[in-house]
């Protein structure tokens, strides 16, 4: 039986960074994000001129096409893990999990948005209540199937 785990793991990957181009397409950061790629120095030349307003249209469009890219790998990934695990709540605590884990840090790192501790012990709280439900319906359902062996 193949594990659901990695695609349940990327599929949770995909989802914060289409939060992430969410967030570049309509923020005024954009810009900023624009001149450090355009001063890096890792862009090949273009054969025209282009203008600050150009650019800055072209990365929104970029972005814009990257939330629907971010989007359809997360719900393939998600639809192939929910295929292969034997309980949606186990693909669902694993996506959840690395979601929020992944969004704080890209946020983080790209927004320099602040990582309180009181978000952490919220995203525990609400993890640890996924898990809770996790259990109970396991053990609801070997209750179940117990019952049908007899």
């Amino acid at each position: 039986m193949t594990s659901f785990i990695p695609t349940a793991i990327l599929s949770g990957v995909f989802a914060a960074l289409s939060s992430v181009f969410a967030k570049l397409f309509s923020d005024e950061r954009t810009a900023v994000f624009r001149d450090v790629i355009m001063d890096s120095g890792y862009l090949p030349s273009l054969p025209f001129a282009m203008t600050s307003e150009m650019s800055l249209i072209t990365m929104r469009v970029l972005c814009f096409c990257l939330i629907f890219g971010c989007n359809s790998l997360m719900w393939t990934l998600f639809t192939k893990s929910l295929n292969t695990a034997p309980s949606s709540v186990q693909v669902t605590i694993v996506n959840g999990a690395v979601n929020f884990s992944a969004s704080a840090i890209l946020g983080f790192l790209i927004f320099e948005e602040p990582l309180a501790l009181r978000w952490w012990v919220g995203a525990g709280f609400i993890l640890a209540g996924t898990i809770i439900l996790s259990q109970s319906q396991k053990k609801l359902e070997n209750k179940k199937s117990s019952k049908k062996t007899e």
